[in-house]
């Protein structure tokens, strides 16, 4: 069992979350988990299938489960991008992970969510248009990934460089 603590990362749908994670994992000899698929996997559905079934309250409460359920050493956890929407999942990823906010400028998300939409897993939330929600979102969730993480990473020259500065970060602060 690793001592470290488990790396959790968190920002909007299209930060780079799962991509960023999967390679984090490798890198630190971690294992890697992405909390949707894993939703996925436990419900036999997709999450639009779930939403449309049961609603969002009831999503939210299997994504508490599930969060709760990751190990809190030797893992990194992608987290789906309404996590910290639910105050005991903003506190457990504060206390218990070495939680990174992926903050992406919401022009780059419309740009990388327009190319790879995904719509089975990133149901809409609104009728609006993707930037229009994806700025409506930014705006009520930036401050709750803030409380929420132990670094947050604004710099997006490219993708090794962002590997190099949460590694960095990762084992400057985490000793447990």
């Amino acid at each position: 069992m690793h001592a470290l603590k488990s790396l959790a990362l968190v920002g909007l749908r299209g930060s780079g979350k799962t991509s960023l994670g999967k390679r984090l994992a490798k890198d630190l000899g971690f294992v890697f988990f992405d909390t949707d698929e894993v939703f996925k996997n436990k419900q036999n559905q997709t999450i639009a299938d779930y939403v449309a079934k049961n609603g969002w309250e009831a999503f939210r409460d299997r994504e508490e489960e599930i969060l709760s359920e990751m190990p809190k050493s030797g893992a990194v956890v992608s987290c789906g991008g309404g996590m910290v929407l639910r105050s005991a999942n903003r506190g457990l990823l504060k206390q218990e992970f070495f939680t990174v906010f992926l903050d992406v400028a919401v022009s780059e998300l419309v740009r990388r969510l327009s190319r790879d939409a995904k719509p089975e897993q990133r149901p809409a939330f609104t009728q609006k248009s993707l930037a229009e929600e994806m700025l409506e979102l930014y705006a009520v969730r930036r401050e709750l990934y803030l409380e929420s993480c132990a670094y947050h990473l604004t710099q997006w020259e490219n993708f090794e460089k962002e590997m190099q500065i949460i590694i960095a970060e990762y084992t400057k602060k985490v000793k447990r």
